[in-house]
């Protein structure tokens, strides 16, 4: 059997089998024992039954012939003449059938009552080992598919006990190894995508920059040619180091690196910071830029990266409103929330593109000509998901669209 390789296992058998040796030699011993006592009791009885028949006159002749069929001798008392019968304690039991059939009863007795326990102690032991090492066994194969990468089965933990507690612990080992693996695997996944989207979108400012460096250099005497190709070259550097830095942001928060130092920020001075360089845009594109709000509220969050986060609402919105159009920005906090509202009333966001609107690099149906490069709404929802918070969009076509940034007050994160 499997089992009995394990040394542990032989030991406990074996104490077993000695215990159950032990008790039948015990039994042995006892029968022995009590053969003795038995025959010294029936001598006794014999001594003081003659020493009686003596006593009242029979003759030793008639009380030797009861005793045993022989003649008496010259025995002068009851115990010389017991000896002469050979009635002594010297004498075997054996050789006295009453007493041996008694000693047999006994042991025999004994023995049945030690050995049906005995064996009923070994069936049992053998049948809780055995199920002990299947037990194991199964535990091993879940184990062993734990190792790879296969969390389908569970190890049994619904009884109490040792190794239960120890299936637990291995439970929660393998919980760790998968979301290890998981977070592994999903790095690879984001390393792969955040690869192929900037080989992606490089493609096309570094094709045009490659184009322009062409033309400039067919035509280097021609100072207009010179002038305005360089500067479209400009922007598409531009364009390219916006694109990367803008990456290299959303990497960084998605990967966990950022850590957010949380301070009190008046909410008007966060949204005059984050608008500060696109109201001069909302001038030039005959936009108006609209700030509502108490003054004095606050709002605990991360400055910088906050501002980033409401500067990227703000140009979305621009992007889509048209001239005239008006850009509100409004917030209110509640004791458990702070509430940041940035609408537009431009061409509004299409039932089929709303759902995919914080993707990267998603660009709508209607967004064609639109500025931007597709991650300003990414970075800002990674903002406010990394400090705890959350945005969410309306909208309807024709009717613009209103981005609501909320973050959980002090009050919240206390009570959490």
């Amino acid at each position: 059997m499997n089992m009995m390789r394990d040394k542990n296992t032989r030991y406990y058998m074996m104490t077993l089998c000695g215990l159950v040796g032990s008790f039948l030699i015990l039994v042995c011993f006892l029968s022995w024992f009590h053969g003795r006592e038995v025959q010294r009791l029936v001598f006794e009885r014999e001594q003081s039954m003659v020493s009686s028949l003596m006593e009242q006159g029979v003759p030793r002749a008639s009380i030797v012939r009861a005793l045993s069929g022989a003649d008496a001798g010259s025995a002068g008392n009851s115990a010389e003449l017991l000896r002469q019968l050979g009635h002594t304690q010297a004498v075997s039991f054996r050789l006295f059938p009453g007493i041996d059939r008694s000693v047999r009863l006994f042991g025999g007795a004994a023995v049945v009552i030690v050995l049906v326990p005995g064996i009923f102690l070994l069936g049992a032991a053998v049948w809780f080992l055995w199920k002990r090492e299947r037990l194991y066994r199964q535990a091993e194969g879940v184990i062993a598919r734990f190792s790879e990468g296969n969390f389908e089965e569970h190890l049994p933990q619904n009884e109490d006990g040792s190794i239960y507690q120890l299936f637990s612990a291995v439970e929660e080992l393998a919980a760790a190894l998968r979301a290890q693996g998981e977070k592994e695997q999903n790095g690879k996944v984001f390393l792969r995508d955040m690869v192929s989207d900037i080989s992606h979108q490089l493609k096309t400012p570094l094709a045009a920059l490659h184009m322009y460096t062409e033309i400039i250099a067919q035509e280097p005497e021609c100072r207009e040619t010179v002038e305005r190709f360089s500067q479209k070259a400009m922007r598409s550097i531009d364009r390219i180091e916006e694109l990367v830095q803008t990456l290299l942001k959303v990497s960084r928060i998605d990967a966990g690196s950022i850590v957010f130092q949380k301070e009190w920020q008046t909410a008007l001075g966060l949204v005059e910071s984050a608008a500060a360089d696109l109201t001069i845009r909302a001038q030039q594109e005959k936009k108006r830029l609209v700030m509502e709000g108490d003054a004095a509220q606050t709002v605990f969050c991360d400055r910088e990266w906050t501002r980033e986060a409401v500067a990227n609402l703000i140009k979305n919105a621009l992007d889509h409103t048209e001239e005239n159009g008006t850009v509100t920005v409004s917030w209110e906090c509640s004791p458990a929330m702070f509430r940041l509202s940035v609408s537009d009333d431009g061409c509004g966001i299409a039932e089929e593109d709303i759902h995919h609107v914080f993707k990267r690099f998603y660009r709508g149906r209607g967004d064609g000509g639109r500025q931007g490069i597709g991650l300003g709404l990414s970075l800002a929802k990674s903002i406010a998901e990394g400090q705890g918070g959350m945005i969410s969009v309306s909208s309807a076509p024709g009717e613009g669209a209103a981005f609501i940034l909320m973050l959980p007050t002090e009050a919240a994160k206390q009570s959490s």
